[in-house]
């Protein structure tokens, strides 16, 4: 799929964006291929030996300009292919997720020939695609990468987290579910990390979405420590859990929200603009007139 216009992009859709990864795969260069420049730095060198008379002077500098030229320009190629994975990286951490999703996305055939910056430019077209609700998209990236990288390694394990949660925004919630088991033993040595946050923020998620309010106010004890890993995006958690305590109170028969809801809105709040809730939870909604 070619890149679109800039002012006419469009998130892909779920079959477009297989069919560009299918299209742009890892593609490393080969043993030969690293090989090449000195191979023909020595050929020009063995050239100079035989051919004799003022060649023989010529050539030797000949190949020690073209390996120093060869070399400089893959290293600022690779350096330059570097920068623009990090800007655009920076960009999505921005929240300018479409202008990342875009940027990304022209860049994925650039660094074929680079498996790492070639994963994390995948990583975070998928990122992109979660956080702006393209849910089945998003897990077409994620399960890109959970095919390529080793088990039980910290990216992959947060990968894996990453994708059982778009299963969730997904409403593929027995998929969820299952992933969520898996990954139980795979978060446990990483705990008060990012991984560790992130799964715990899954499994309120889940709770929410399979509407068992009162198992998530149940778990609520250390839940701001947990998601303190998270940054500004332990806001989401907060949020649910204050969804939670409105639920639990409600259904209780009190009209009137309870201080815990209120409590754990604000502290959401406080992290993150209502609009922003709300845009990946409209469930939310409710807590809105509470700011």
């Amino acid at each position: 799929m070619p890149a679109p216009p800039k002012d006419l992009f469009k998130p892909p859709t779920p079959e477009q964006f297989e069919d560009y990864l299918r299209a742009h795969p890892a593609n490393p260069p080969t043993v030969w291929q690293m090989r090449t420049p000195w191979i023909v730095a020595v050929v020009l060198i063995v050239l100079s030996l035989l051919i004799g008379g003022p060649l023989s002077g010529v050539l030797p500098w000949a190949a020690l300009i073209w390996l120093i030229g060869h070399t400089t320009f893959r290293t600022r190629r690779i350096a330059g292919l570097q920068a623009s994975v990090r800007r655009t990286q920076e960009i999505a951490m921005l929240r300018r997720h479409p202008k990342a999703l875009r940027l990304g996305w022209r860049l994925l055939p650039q660094v074929t020939p680079i498996p790492q910056l070639h994963g994390q430019t995948i990583a975070m077209i998928a990122h992109c695609l979660d956080t702006l609700g393209q849910y089945d998209a998003a897990i077409v990236g994620y399960d890109y990468l959970l095919a390529q990288l080793p088990a039980g390694q910290p990216i992959t394990v947060h990968i894996g987290i990453s994708r059982a949660a778009a299963s969730l925004g997904a409403e593929n919630l027995s998929d969820a579910d299952d992933a969520i088991r898996r990954l139980r033993g795979s978060v446990e040595p990483f705990n008060n990390t990012p991984i560790s946050a992130a799964y715990r923020l899954a499994l309120l998620t889940q709770q929410v979405r399979t509407y068992h309010f009162e198992e998530g106010v149940q778990d609520s004890d250390g839940l701001v420590d947990a998601l303190r890993p998270l940054g500004v995006d332990a806001g989401y958690g907060h949020a649910l859990m204050a969804l939670c305590h409105y639920h639990t109170h409600i259904n209780a028969g009190d009209e009137a929200p309870s201080n815990a809801t209120r409590t754990w809105w604000e502290r959401a709040t406080l992290l993150l603009p209502p609009n922003t809730l709300l845009k990946r939870f409209p469930e939310l909604k409710p807590l809105t007139e509470l700011s």
